[in-house]
């Protein structure tokens, strides 16, 4: 059988161009060429080379044939449900309050402690299964709420096991994401158990698991000193540097992202001036997480033009996680990137494809362009804009190459 396919009777294709930054091509009545799973040719079908006239069609319905989704930050592995807690946020308890007695990220602490491997991939499974029928063909996953050695090594063998049953995922390695209870008031001591002891065994256990490390640096979770050693262990094991960077205020995320040649700083709410154009300088992906602005409740939207305007490639992500941001919707975060942040549909279509595949070092994923990935989305719109325009509507894509 062979790999050679062409898929025709297009209404169109939209495609970021990484030759071009921030370009968006929209080329109507659009043919593209698939060899061996890959992006041989897009263009006109009238133009179409004389070489692939012959090759099979696939029948793309009349829609529009966009590349999928990428989704480069998601917290995809947790046990239990904090929907109680998010309804008594609404009643006017804080998060702190929360906390205070035992909720908060805790309760979701102790719920993935008392989860099996098999239970992980089992929820695993069912959450991505949802992403890929809204349109995300590769995410980004992250440890971090076992914050413990055992229990974070569990959440590598779950993410393993998803990965071999054919998930497209990239992992991050992550048990600095708060400081546990049995580490209360002792963060130092804490953050050298991670970096010293922690990280090396999870790689020595699960070699080739984990591409990226992460850690929190937030106001009442770590200094920028702390992220420091914990991303500076990462590396020297091999894993690139990712940060949560001034959410909630300006704490030098952005300028340690910089610093230690990050692959993204993210959220970044509150990044200062000097950190954004560090971040440009540097070639740091800022990942923008506007779903969880929303959901917070929040006024600060992450300064998305500001950071486009001093050079810098932003991408949109949905930060899914079970306290700030329950989302797996990726029309969502790009409603919110062009009503909230201000973005054309062009520069919020490329932070959700080109540039989230980026921040993953996936050149090959985000566009459609020869030598991409043939995960190509048909959408049953009148035009790309629709996705935006519609508010409401749920679409649904459907691939256009199967296997």
């Amino acid at each position: 059988m062979t790999s050679r396919r062409i898929l025709t009777r297009l209404a169109g294709a939209v495609t970021p161009d990484p030759a071009r930054p921030w370009a968006v091509d929209f080329i109507e009545d659009a043919a593209i060429a698939s060899e061996g799973g890959r992006i041989a040719w897009i263009g006109p079908r009238r133009e179409l080379p004389a070489a692939w006239r012959d090759a099979p069609e696939v029948d793309g319905g009349g829609r529009w044939a966009a590349p999928g989704f990428v989704d480069p930050h998601t917290h995809l592995l947790f046990g239990g449900d904090r929907s109680r807690e998010f309804n008594r946020r609404l009643h006017g308890e804080t998060y702190a309050q929360i906390a205070e007695g035992g909720g908060g990220i805790r309760e979701t602490v102790r719920a993935t402690r008392s989860a099996t491997v098999e239970e992980l991939v089992a929820l695993g499974e069912a959450r991505l299964a949802k992403y890929r029928a809204k349109g995300v063909v590769h995410l980004e996953v992250k440890t971090g709420y076992g914050l413990e050695l055992e229990a974070e090594s569990r959440l590598l063998e779950a993410y393993a096991a998803l990965r071999a049953r054919g998930w497209s995922l990239d992992v991050t390695l992550m048990p600095a994401h708060d400081i546990p209870a049995e580490y209360l008031g002792r963060p130092d001591a804490y953050i050298e158990d991670v970096a010293s002891a922690w990280q090396p065994e999870l790689v020595r256990r699960h070699p080739g698991v984990a591409r990226f490390c992460d850690v929190f640096v937030e106001r009442g979770v770590f200094t920028p000193e702390q992220g420091r050693r914990v991303l500076e262990s990462g590396k020297a094991l091999g894993l690139r540097p990712r940060i949560h960077a001034d959410e909630f205020c300006s704490t030098g995320g952005a300028e340690l992202a910089a610093e230690v040649g990050a692959a993204s700083a993210d959220h970044l709410m509150f990044a200062s001036e000097a950190g954004i154009r560090a971040m440009a300088a540097a070639g740091v992906v800022p990942t923008l997480l506007p779903a969880t602005t929303l959901f917070l409740g929040m006024k600060d939207y992450a300064p998305a033009r500001a950071m486009i305007q001093a050079g810098c490639r932003i991408a949109l992500a949905s930060d899914f996680n079970p306290g700030s941001c329950a989302c797996i919707d990726p029309l969502l975060v790009l409603r919110l990137g062009c009503l909230q942040m201000r973005l054309t549909f062009e520069e919020a279509f490329t932070a959700m494809t080109l540039h989230a595949a980026l921040s993953l070092d996936r050149p090959d994923l985000g566009h459609l362009h020869p030598g991409a990935q043939d995960r190509v989305l048909l959408w049953d719109v009148k035009h790309p804009l629709d996705l935006v325009y519609w508010m409401g509507e749920a679409y649904q894509p459907a691939p256009a190459f199967h296997g």
